[in-house]
């Protein structure tokens, strides 16, 4: 069984993981962009499309009260769904 609140952690550190990848990857990118084809940006066009996604994802995870919400039902329905599948397993 998952709390509330232990649901709604694992919402936010969803949210924080995909922020890390976020600057992982595009950092990687625009390293690679600039020592490789300096004269094209295109490494912006990553980050741009996929930075609206970490903002949209920001906004619902921390502005968003009625998304946050739908995002913790969503995990405890998960998670429960995980264990009884386990329990039935053994």
């Amino acid at each position: 069984m998952i709390t509330h609140e232990q649901a709604e952690e694992r919402v936010k550190t969803g949210f924080y993981i995909h922020a890390a990848v976020y600057v992982a990857v595009v950092a990687g990118l625009m390293a690679l962009n600039f020592t490789r084809n300096p004269d094209r940006l295109w490494s912006v066009w990553v980050a741009c499309g996929w930075g609206a996604g970490v903002i949209a994802h920001g906004m619902a995870v921390f502005a968003n009260s009625t998304s946050r919400e739908r995002m913790v039902q969503r995990t405890i329905h998960r998670v429960e769904r995980r264990a009884q599948r386990h329990a039935h397993s053994h």
